[in-house]
């Protein structure tokens, strides 16, 4: 199961994913980004309530962090559990996202 959420202010948009981001919700989580995501606004991703991650998951972060970096804007990457965290850094993503 995967779920996502969008919360949007002025100046900033949260991203609250749920559940398993895998291959299985590329297509959905990829329509997701082109269709809601505001390229020209800081993005915070809000990572408590996800439980997986795979490589096409982190595929799809990237997309994000191309969109928002092409745009000189900021992506926060907060609240990831052990596993997820441990992802990022032998991937060395955490060079890229700012976690928290």
């Amino acid at each position: 199961m995967f779920d996502k959420k969008i919360e949007k202010t002025d100046d900033i948009q949260t991203i609250k994913l749920i559940g398993d981001l895998d291959v299985y919700s590329e297509d959905e989580f990829k329509s997701f980004i082109e269709e809601e995501i505001d390229p020209n606004k800081d993005i915070t991703i809000d990572l408590k309530e996800l439980d997986y991650l795979d490589s096409t998951g982190l595929g799809m972060f990237m997309n994000i962090y191309k969109m928002v970096n092409d745009n000189d804007k900021k992506i926060k990457v907060i609240n990831a559990k052990d596993n997820i965290e441990k992802l990022f850094r032998i991937t060395d993503l955490t060079d890229l996202f700012d976690m928290e």
